[in-house]
């Protein structure tokens, strides 16, 4: 930490750094800390060395995708007596270097290696079957897996050509004394005649509309960002066998236990972690709704029983360690594992995961991923969104009537039901339900404002240019309200990650670019809202009246929705109750009690993080830093460029080699960087995800050359827009609301009448058709 140019603010007596990191840059925090106002403005001079890596002035950002981060498999180790990393070499740079030479294999041998797995594939799977659950003991791991259940025929069918891919991929490798890593074995092309392979699809560069899997926003390659395709990689995969088994340790022993380190590395100061924040729980509510518009890994079978000893390929649960503090006492010692369902592809090469949603800011999460999803949520009347009719009251999300981990028949006798949404994870917890239910009722709100002056047009006129004007309004709160929360005020500014204002538009779109997320974002940084999750939940009445919620009770359990005056007393809550602190502290109803139900513990949200990205062979933390270049380390003790000296103390305890820190936890043990609420590591991913979400896609709302840019006068409007303005507008009963919601209230952030002009309304008459 030495040698950083930091400023260190003290903040009712806790210490914080922030780098300085460029001329003439002034960021203002604030946020109400025990009824003081606290502004810390920060000096910015220099970016150190140590500090100008690839998300500053390194390289042109972003790299083309054609020469993106694609290294050999063991490139991106540490030359320990150089003190160097060696992937800085131009020649193991994946686009300036050719593959290792490919071992010959006839096209017969390759059939009968197919037949094969094929063959092993039917043998393996030939016992289990769908699982019934209705009925059955509703356990966490039941619940967790109802999460992560594949939807659609799609993701099952895709299942058995990923064996038989990773069947082929290892019996080439393990047969031919020549054949290169795992990774170049997909230059051999397809391994089968017999392999589907899906057909680019012809598309129309004048379609006004996008459409709803994302094909053909890319008219080069019409199938980045679709949905139910596989997650991009900013490193390659690190299987232990190169294929698909877990990584283990440098040292060749296995890796520590997931649940180890989530116990050992929790800082569990809850206390400071409540005090120290300015932003409110909707900011958390609102990253897991953007979350769910982006990234989705389903479970092949996940109700499989994994702790009865099961030898189900798609096992991998966790012991629990002897002593462990919390799941001893109560004779616990396996949590259950499913791992998520692999890709089927015909290319060789080790295992990728599906995203199963559209890889887009698109509000798939409110009309869904596939055709047949958005068919399935309209009411094909007046180009409305389904609904529950409330009376008197707004409209309710429609009923959801499978089985989902929602499902109480006990509350459906009573006749209260669990919803139904573009995203079956609607239910996951009741904040999240509310959020679904305000761009559910906005769609509405703008379909029926545009019927009233446009009498003519028919539902499905009517139905997309409501949806193109929700999701440019979910996209502007998007980088106007949460990205710069989480990035910061530089960062954001920085990488132009703000919108424009008034008329302006940008031709900033790049057709290279994919806007495709990332495994390690979707399964890592993302994660960081993980810290911000508070034991309880506020609602707050129309007098003021609080009464608090614990979390693990309101977890698939939305039906105090049902009761009048609930909504907007949560609506209240989130406005007002505090985020924890992103940091290594993580409340014990996600890291004990999650899903809890009639047993006396629940899941571990932390321990299954870690535990999922090893199934998605993620790159380790010190691979992921060199490849963002923010630092450089050859030791533990390197990692106090970024980390303080207790959340590493933590990690040295359960890792016995600093190469081996997961990802997820390396991050969420560094500093915030500058005034972002994250470290520089998961800064670097995220700046490669959301620069990559704009720029890279054609429908964005700015863009001058989309097929039907939005005029001058519309953007206007939009860029006016505000999450402020959409609560209120669709919770009548909220009547004052502070501007910026995701920010706690303050006397820079006041509150103020919804009737106000500092909340302005946004003039749909200026949408006319």
């Amino acid at each position: 930490m030495d040698h950083l140019n930091v400023l260190s603010v003290l903040v009712g007596g806790l210490k914080y750094y922030y780098p300085q990191i460029s001329p003439n840059v002034y960021v203002l925090r604030a946020c109400n800390i025990d009824g003081y106002e606290v502004a810390t403005r920060i000096a910015q001079e220099n970016v150190t060395d140590g500090f100008s890596g690839l998300i500053f002035n390194a390289t042109n950002w972003p790299i083309h995708d054609g020469d993106w981060y694609r290294s050999k498999w063991n490139d991106l180790e540490i030359n320990l007596s150089d003190n160097e990393f060696s992937s800085e070499t131009s020649s193991n740079v994946w686009a300036n270097r050719q593959p290792a030479p490919l071992p010959l294999i006839s096209e017969s041998e390759m059939e009968m290696m197919y037949e094969a797995g094929v063959e092993d594939y039917n043998k393996r799977f030939a016992s289990s079957g769908d699982n019934e659950v209705r009925g059955k003991k509703r356990s966490p791991s039941i619940h967790h897996g109802y999460h992560r259940r594949s939807t659609t025929p799609q993701t099952k069918e895709q299942s058995l050509q990923a064996y038989v891919k990773e069947y082929v991929t290892r019996a080439i490798i393990e047969k031919h004394d020549n054949a290169p890593n795992a990774v170049d074995l997909q230059f051999l092309g397809p391994m089968s005649r017999k392999c589907f392979i899906q057909k680019t699809p012809a598309c129309n560069s004048n379609d006004r509309y996008r459409t709803a899997d994302g094909t053909c926003n890319n008219l080069n390659v019409p199938f980045w960002g679709k949905s139910f395709t596989t997650f991009r990689r900013v490193s390659p995969q690190n299987y232990d066998d190169g294929v698909s088994k877990f990584r283990k340790s440098v040292t060749s022993a296995d890796l520590p236990n997931p649940r180890l380190i989530s116990f050992k590395t929790n800082f569990a100061d809850m206390e400071k972690s409540n005090k120290f924040n300015c932003f409110t729980l909707l900011h958390m509510t609102v990253g897991q709704f953007l979350d769910h518009d982006l990234t989705f890994a389903s479970l092949k079978e996940p109700e499989v029983p994994c702790c009865e000893a099961s030898k189900d390929p798609s096992c991998a649960p966790i012991a629990i360690p002897d002593y462990d503090p919390f799941y001893s006492p109560a004779g616990q010692t396996c949590m259950e594992f499913v791992r998520s369902t692999p890709a089927g592809q015909c290319s060789l090469g080790p295992r990728e995961q599906i995203d199963e949603l559209t890889q887009y800011i698109d509000l798939s999460q409110v009309y869904g991923s596939t055709k047949e999803e958005t068919a399935s949520l309209r009411a094909y009347t007046d180009g409305l969104l389904k609904f529950q009719d409330n009376g008197d009251l707004p409209d309710f999300l429609p009923i959801d009537n499978e089985e989902t981990a929602c499902t109480n028949e006990e509350k459906e006798a009573e006749g209260l039901h669990c919803f139904l949404a573009g995203d079956f994870r609607v239910n996951e917890q009741i904040l999240l339900t509310v959020i679904h239910t305000t761009w559910m009722r906005e769609h509405n709100r703008i379909a029926r404002a545009l019927k009233s002056f446009n009498p003519g047009l028919n539902d499905e006129k009517l139905f997309q240019e409501a949806r193109r004007i929700t999701i440019a309004e979910w996209q502007h709160v998007v980088y106007n309200e949460f990205i710069p929360g989480v990035l910061g005020s530089y960062l954001a500014d920085e990488f132009n990650l703000r919108p424009l204002s008034g008329y302006q538009t940008t031709s900033d779109y790049h057709s290279f670019l994919s806007a495709g997320v990332s495994a390690e974002f979707a399964t890592a940084a993302f994660r960081f809202g993980h810290s911000m999750i508070p034991d309880a939940i506020n609602e707050v009445s129309h007098a003021g009246v609080s009464r608090s919620r614990v979390l693990n009770s309101v977890l698939e359990a939305p039906f105090p929705l049902y009761e009048e005056g609930v909504e907007e007393g949560l609506v209240r809550g989130f406005t007002k109750q505090r985020a924890m602190l992103v940091d290594s502290s993580f409340t014990t109803q996600i890291t004990g009690q999650l899903f809890q139900e009639e047993e006396a513990f629940g899941l571990d949200l932390i321990a299954l993080n870690l535990q999922r990205g090893r199934d998605h062979g993620l790159a380790t933390y010190l691979e992921v830093i060199n490849v963002c270049k923010t630092f450089k380390a050859s030791s533990f003790d390197d990692l106090l460029q970024v980390m303080d000296h207790e959340p590493l103390a933590r990690l040295k305890e359960v890792y016995s080699d600093f190469r081996d820190i997961d990802l997820f936890i390396g991050g969420m043990s560094e500093r915030p960087f500058a005034d972002a609420q994250v470290g520089p590591t998961f800064a670097c991913l995220m700046l490669d995800q959301f620069i990559r979400l704009k720029r890279g896609d054609r429908f964005w709302y700015e863009f001058n050359g989309s097929p039907a840019p939005f005029s001058g006068h519309q953007l206007t409007q939009l860029h006016s827009v505000s999450f402020a303005r959409i609560l209120c507008d669709n919770h009548p009963a909220l009547d004052a609301i502070q501007r910026w919601p995701l920010n706690l209230i303050s006397d820079f952030n006041p509150v103020s009448s919804c009737n106000s002009y500092v909340i302005p309304s946004l003039d749909l008459t200026k949408f006319k058709v």
